[in-house]
């Protein structure tokens, strides 16, 4: 099974390979008819936290909660008629439940892989409303460890979803300089750049490998090394659905501040072995722009 799962990743991570290389882009202006043309490259380094809880109903039906630190980098290419976007982002953190006096945690770190492609909806953009369609794909893995529940101390969880997205973008920067006065005192008002926008994203495949059974570490007691025996891997498997909220403020020397809220929540299916989790992201990112468009 450990041979299957190593396979399973190097799949994966091979099929992401094509999805790293973008291609150059000239400096002529983006239009309908040369929608690549001018797209701005950002590097992103992101930090924040990440409140989630999750639910292992094969072990328990207890609720587990709490805060993890959050960081990750990313890198996209965006204009008004298509975005790209890879990230890398992972959390960690304790996580625990009380019921009555007793109480028992469980030290869990998350890691996601992202890659989004987004192309404008020319019937329904203009003035300041952008409008977006495609796709997601997001692998998540998590580990968790709890010394509590004995033989069953080590959890872990991958999902693997491809995502139909659909993202609105609202222009609430200002293209003039403006004079405004505030009781005797006069100021103006430069020119700024800035946008409010929402992405959802709906689950259409999500693939699952986890160990379903209420006891994952019997190998032990037979002094036998097998992490994941047991672990399946199933192609259709629950269901996810995420959210993100982005305000984004560009600088003046082109680079920008993005503050995001994410929610992200994931299922697998079954029904006493079953376990979902949900994430509540806030985090901030500094967008480095590579080529200064």
């Amino acid at each position: 099974m450990v041979k299957f799962y190593s396979k399973y990743i190097s799949i994966t991570l091979f099929m992401l390979i094509p999805y790293l290389v973008f291609s150059q882009t000239s400096d002529t202006i983006a239009t309908k008819e040369n929608p690549k043309a001018n797209r701005s490259a950002f590097i992103g380094i992101t930090t924040g936290f990440d409140e989630a809880n999750y639910t292992d109903f094969a072990t328990s039906p207890l609720r587990y909660r709490g805060s993890a630190s959050y960081f990750g980098a990313s890198f996209s290419r965006i204009n008004k008629f298509r975005e790209t976007e890879i990230r890398l982002s992972g959390s960690l953190g304790t996580y625990g439940i009380s019921v009555g006096e007793e109480s028992t945690s469980s030290a869990s770190y998350f890691i996601n892989i992202y890659y989004s492609r987004l192309f404008r909806l020319n019937k329904i953009s203009g003035g300041k409303w952008n409008y977006k369609i495609g796709g997601l794909y997001k692998y998540s893995g998590d580990l968790r460890i709890n010394g509590s529940l004995g033989n069953n101390a080590l959890g872990f969880e991958m999902f693997s979803t491809l995502f139909a997205s659909f993202k609105v973008t609202r222009d609430i920067g200002r293209t003039k300089t403006k004079n405004k006065k505030f009781l005797w005192i006069k100021r103006q008002a430069p020119p700024r750049k800035i946008f409010l926008s929402y992405h959802f994203n709906l689950g259409l495949i999500n693939s699952t490998y986890r160990n379903g059974d209420s006891y994952t570490g019997q190998d032990q007691i037979i002094n036998k090394d097998a992490v994941f025996s047991n672990y399946q891997f199933k192609l259709v498997n629950g269901f996810r659905l995420s959210s993100e909220f982005d305000y984004t403020h560009y600088l003046k020397n082109k680079n920008a501040l993005q503050f995001s809220y994410i929610w992200d929540a994931a299922m697998t299916g079954g029904d006493l072995d079953k376990y979902q989790v949900a994430h509540h992201t806030f985090k901030i990112t500094f967008l480095f722009n590579t080529n200064n468009k």
